[in-house]
């Protein structure tokens, strides 16, 4: 994705609603979304007040699909591709849309996502299962309909117009969703009640009880989403899509489903679908371990020799549960994690005015954190804030969290950490016997899981992307190691400034004095609410490269398919063309076999360019 200067975005914005140059508030929340959007962040997300009322969609999803999985990719509308795949009916694939080329302007849609990568953006704008399953859903049906059906708050305009390559067309409309009962008789009542703020209640000392709950290392989500609750909740029962086959195990919550296929293609493999790694209570928690356990001792027990992790649509959740999955598949390898945050003046007048033991429990809390190797404690708030000089970039010393605290019953088990025994004890599959999924949409917490499988040599398939040949990232969300929702970071700023004003805060009286030079407002202070925002906290690192964050990274999968019809409608008929595709010899897509960036790959990956030349850069050569 190209670079983005989101400070000069911010003083255009500024400017422009400074000169009267905005219509409508409307028209200035657009602008504001669409340049935190451009920033490709999954886990830097405004939910703005006006753009969050309405709700944007057709009733024409599309979909993506070639003839073998190897031929370029047509666009379909849903209800043609059935007639489609078997020849029958007089159906035509669409060729453009609103006069633009089709390809050119799905993709131009599909930059209303925030994935990091153009091929998992393109696999967004159409209907999919296991985005569904995954916990997104856009139609009345609980599926995932696609970008294109479903625009959610970016406005389409009042209709599209599809042409097809028969020569005909198709008009369709483009209709706003109110999630609720209309009750504003106005504009401005509906403003008023959207977003205006009410107002603010005072800080207490009893803020400092909520930081540790609502920031608790042992439960950051690698998502915008609740952490890991130690309460037990009665969960819902989801029945299995109609997609997929009869599971062997499942969580209740269909965020793990486990296979062992009968048909002759697939009857040595065992399948894991893990569409998500979102688990919030206790009662999730022990269900995702148990029966991701259950899989791996049934899989063993019953001889399977190949594994397939299906990881499509998985946009990410809990980290120990994904680092938990890993150890369950190599026991023997101790988890690797290892991240830094930027060290400015805000991080740094915020995270030492909570270096106190009474908000223990407060993300930037040096006394919990680890070095990577898991073997050292920091001395000092200074020793863990550095700055160090990374890249001309003024970061913390690298760190992890402390497995060894965090891994207990009711907190984030991982497997032979803590409390928490080795089970199992040995090690089931060799690496190049276990492939890894996915359609690119791999986010967070997924990619933390990836990476760590990847590292043992286990190897990746892309579905889907683009319709051009070539290479396609298996995990094209964000990387980062965690987020921070705003509402959070309105807590550590409400309770440091509680500390300043009773005269507590280990601050000196010229940090004190610069404070609010540096540290931004609490969003419940901004003159307009805010639905939801979150930042991304830790900028995640491989064990080969500590300077350069994964984010910055092209990892592409050693093969890529496009989809079929019947690998969105079954999912069985993916696990298979991957598997004729990795463990039978089966074609990859022209130019996309161990492409650079790939865990085969001949030349540099684009790790090592990269570090290379932003290392000459700021070196001066």
């Amino acid at each position: 994705m190209p670079a983005v200067d989101i400070f000069q975005g911010t003083d255009d914005i500024q400017e422009k609603a400074a000169g009267n140059g905005f219509s409508s508030h409307w028209e200035y929340d657009t602008a504001l979304r669409d340049l935190v959007t451009s920033a490709y962040d999954g886990h830097w997300a405004w939910s703005l007040c006006s753009t969050e009322i309405f709700e944007f969609g057709n009733e024409v999803p599309l979909v993506s699909i070639s003839s073998d999985g190897l031929a370029l990719p047509e666009v379909y509308t849903f209800e043609d591709a059935a007639f489609a795949s078997n020849n029958s009916g007089n159906v035509s694939p669409v060729v453009s849309i609103n006069g633009q080329d089709v390809a050119t302007y799905l993709e131009a849609v599909s930059l209303t996502e925030a994935s990091q990568d153009r091929d998992a953006l393109y696999n967004f704008v159409f209907y999919s299962n296991p985005i569904s399953v995954g916990g997104a859903q856009t139609g009345e049906d609980g599926h995932w309909l696609g970008l294109f059906s479903s625009s959610e708050s970016f406005w389409p305009g009042a209709y599209q117009t599809l042409h097809f390559k028969n020569g005909t067309s198709r008009v369709v409309d483009t209709n706003a969703r109110y999630p609720g009962k209309w009750t504003y008789k106005s504009g401005q009542a509906l403003l008023e009640s959207k977003c205006l703020p009410e107002s603010v209640s005072s800080v207490s000392p009893s803020s400092t009880s909520a930081i540790a709950s609502t920031s608790a290392p042992s439960s950051s989500s690698a998502t915008p989403s609740p952490t890991t609750s130690t309460a037990s909740s009665q969960s819902t029962v989801r029945p299995v899509p109609s997609s997929y086959p009869k599971p062997f195990g499942k969580t209740d919550n269909n965020y793990l489903l486990s296979f062992f296929p009968e048909t002759e293609s697939l009857k040595d493999y065992g399948i894991l679908a893990v569409p998500s790694f979102e688990v919030s209570t206790t009662e999730e928690v022990n269900q995702f371990e148990a029966r991701g356990r259950e899989f791996v001792n049934n899989a063993t027990a019953k001889g399977k020799t190949k594994i397939i992790i299906d990881i499509q649509g998985n946009g990410g959740g809990t980290i120990a549960t994904g680092q938990n999955l890993f150890r369950l598949f190599f026991p023997d390898v101790p988890v690797y994690s290892a991240v830094r945050v930027r060290s400015g003046k805000a991080f740094n007048l915020i995270g030492k005015s909570l270096s106190k033991e009474d908000v223990e429990g407060a993300p930037f809390d040096w006394s919990y954190e680890i070095t990577p190797d898991q073997k050292d404690d920091f001395s000092s708030w200074e020793d863990f804030a550095g700055p160090h000089d990374i890249l001309g970039v003024n970061s913390t010393s690298l760190f992890s969290y402390n497995f060894t605290q965090q891994s207990y019953p009711g907190g984030s088990p991982i497997s032979g950490y803590g409390k928490i025994p080795l089970n199992p004890k040995n090690q089931g599959w060799a690496a190049e016997d276990i492939i890894l999924l996915t359609d690119g949409i791999c986010a967070s917490t997924c990619t933390i899981f990836s990476e760590l499988m990847k590292a043992q040599g286990v190897r990746t398939i892309a579905f889907g992307g683009r319709p051009i040949e070539g290479p396609m990232q298996g995990m094209g969300g964000i990387k980062g190691a965690a987020v921070l929702p705003l509402d959070g970071l309105n807590t550590l700023i409400e309770v440091a400034e509680y500390l300043i004003k009773n005269g507590t805060s280990p601050l000196s009286k010229e940090e004190i004095e610069i404070w609010s030079e540096f540290v931004p407002v609490a969003t419940t202070q901004m003159p307009f609410k805010l639905s939801s925002a979150s930042v991304n906290i830790f900028n995640a690192f491989s064990q080969t490269n500590d300077r350069v964050p994964r984010q910055y990274v092209y990892e592409a999968a050693e093969c890529r398919r496009f989809y079929t019809y019947d690998n969105l409608v079954h999912q069985e008929t993916t696990w298979a063309s991957a598997a004729d595709a990795m463990f039978n010899g089966g074609a990859c897509v022209q130019g996309s076999m161990n492409a650079t960036g790939s865990l085969f790959s001949k030349g540099p990956s684009s790790r090592d360019r990269l570090a290379a030349a932003i290392a000459s850069h700021f070196s001066g050569h």
